[in-house]
C-alpha cells in the first residue's frame, strides 16, 4: 500500500536538441538532481524506497542520479504513463493500486502538477521548478493525500 509518494520533475534540460524525446540533461540540471536526492537522503522513514520514471531522456539521466545518491537496491522502471502528456487520473489510480509503500516518480510538467493536485485536494501547486520534488503522505484513506514536504534545488 502506497504511504509516501515523491513527485519530482527532471533537472534543468539543455536548450538545443534533435527530438523533445532525446534532450539531455544540462549540467546544471545534474546538479540540480545530485541535490535535491541529497536532501531527500535525510528523509529517513519517508525516503523513497523504488523509482518510476517517464521514458524521455532528461528524467532517465535525472532518474541516474537520484538513484544513485539515494543508493536505491533496486533499479528503477521506466513507465510510459509518466510522460508530460500523460492522463494524470489514470496515472494516479496506477498508482493508488501499487505495492509499493514509499515510491518516487520523476516525470515532466505539467503532468507533475496535475497528479499533485488531483491525490491531494486543496494542494495550490500549479507548477513545479526543474529538479523541484514534492512529496505526498497518505494517512488513512488511500485516496487522498497531503503535501507534507517540498524540495527545491539550491543551485
Amino acid at each position: 500500500m502506497l504511504k509516501t509518494l515523491w513527485i519530482m520533475r527532471h533537472g534543468l534540460a539543455v536548450s538545443e536538441f534533435d527530438t523533445d524525446f532525446n534532450r539531455a540533461l544540462s549540467s546544471v540540471g545534474q546538479q540540480q538532481a545530485n541535490n535535491v536526492a541529497n536532501q531527500l537522503k535525510t528523509e529517513g522513514c519517508n525516503e523513497p524506497i523504488e523509482m518510476l520514471v517517464s521514458p524521455f531522456r532528461r528524467t532517465q539521466e535525472t532518474a541516474q542520479i537520484v538513484h544513485r545518491e539515494l543508493g536505491l537496491d533496486k533499479p528503477f522502471v521506466t513507465e510510459e504513463l509518466l510522460v508530460h502528456f500523460g492522463d494524470h487520473k489514470m496515472l494516479a489510480d496506477y498508482l493508488l493500486a501499487t505495492d509499493k509503500p514509499r515510491l518516487i516518480i520523476i516525470s515532466h510538467m505539467p503532468i507533475v502538477a496535475k497528479l499533485c493536485q488531483y491525490l491531494s485536494p486543496g494542494c495550490n501547486i500549479s507548477g513545479f521548478q526543474t529538479a523541484q520534488a514534492v512529496r505526498l503522505s497518505f494517512e488513512s484513506d488511500e485516496s487522498a493525500a497531503i503535501v507534507s514536504k517540498i524540495v527545491l534545488p539550491d543551485t
